[in-house]
């Protein structure tokens, strides 16, 4: 992706943000396997997969756009975007 922006520094990001987002996908993945095997109907199971992966990638592009490959920067998103929505105060 950074060379389709035309950044500077491709490896840039791949410095940044691979070991948090590795080890976020490592929190998330088995757990989504492990509710998968153990609480989804079998006739459920490829559809739950499907919708996973489909949060899987939002949260990669989440974080390829702004944060850092942590779980923690979609709730400061979520925190941020909730203060700015609330009318100021008198």
């Amino acid at each position: 992706m950074s060379v389709l922006q035309g950044k500077d520094d491709i490896f840039l990001d791949l410095k940044q943000k691979f070991w948090n987002t590795y080890k976020s996908g490592l929190m998330y993945w088995p757990f989504v396997q492990l509710t998968n095997f153990s609480l989804v109907p079998v006739h459920w199971r490829t559809a739950y997969t499907g919708l996973c992966g489909f949060l899987w990638a939002t949260f990669l592009c989440f974080s390829q756009q702004s944060g850092d490959g942590t779980v923690k920067s979609v709730f400061i998103l979520f925190r941020r975007k909730e203060a700015s929505d609330r009318p100021p105060e008198e």
